[in-house]
C-alpha cells in the first residue's frame, strides 16, 4: 500500500481527538480547524520519514502540537489575559460553568503540566505516544503526568475555597 494511502487510513480516526486537542490549545474553533489541517499537511508531506517502529499517533500529534505552536506564534495571542476572552468548547448550556473553571484552573498552570494533560485527556495520547509525541523518556512522562494532575487538582480545591 502506497504510504500516502496508510497515512490517510492512520489519521482519519484520530481527527476528532485532534480537533479537540487543538481546541484546547487554541481556545478558537477555526483556528483549531486549521491547525489540524495543516498538521495533516505536514504529516502527508513527512510520511515518508515516519519511523514504523513507534507509534503513529505520537509522531502526528507533534507534528499538531507544532502546528498549534505556530498558530500562537502568528496571531501573538500568548499572553493569559488574552486567552481568557477567546471562546471556550461550549460558550452556553450545561456544563458550560464546568468548562470555564476547569479552564481557569489550567490556565494557572505551568505550561509543561497544561501541555501533558491535554495531550493525555484531550489527544487521548497513551503514556507511549505521549512520549513519542514530546521526545522523552517513559517514566518522565509518568511523572510529570502525576504533577500535572496533582497541580491541577490543587488550581481546582484552590478555586472551591
Amino acid at each position: 500500500m502506497a504510504p500516502e494511502k496508510q497515512y490517510a487510513l492512520l489519521l482519519e480516526p484520530l481527527l476528532p481527538q485532534a480537533a479537540a486537542y487543538a481546541r484546547s490549545i487554541l481556545r478558537n474553533r477555526d483556528d483549531a480547524a486549521d491547525a489540524v489541517q495543516q498538521a495533516a499537511l505536514r504529516g502527508l508531506e513527512r510520511i515518508r520519514t515516519f519511523d514504523a517502529e513507534r507509534p503513529f499517533k505520537g509522531w502526528w500529534f507533534a507534528i499538531l502540537r507544532n502546528c498549534c505552536i505556530d498558530t500562537i506564534r502568528r496571531s501573538k495571542a500568548t499572553r493569559a489575559e488574552d486567552l481568557e476572552s477567546l471562546e471556550t468548547p461550549e460558550d452556553s448550556g450545561p456544563g458550560a460553568s464546568d468548562w470555564e473553571h476547569l479552564s481557569r484552573a489550567m490556565s494557572r498552570l505551568p505550561e509543561p503540566h497544561r501541555e501533558m494533560l491535554r495531550l493525555r485527556y484531550f489527544a487521548d495520547l497513551s503514556y507511549r505516544e505521549l512520549a513519542e509525541s514530546l521526545g522523552i523518556p517513559l517514566g518522565t512522562v509518568m511523572s510529570r503526568l502525576y504533577l500535572a494532575r496533582k497541580a491541577l487538582q490543587a488550581q481546582l480545591i484552590q478555586d472551591e475555597t
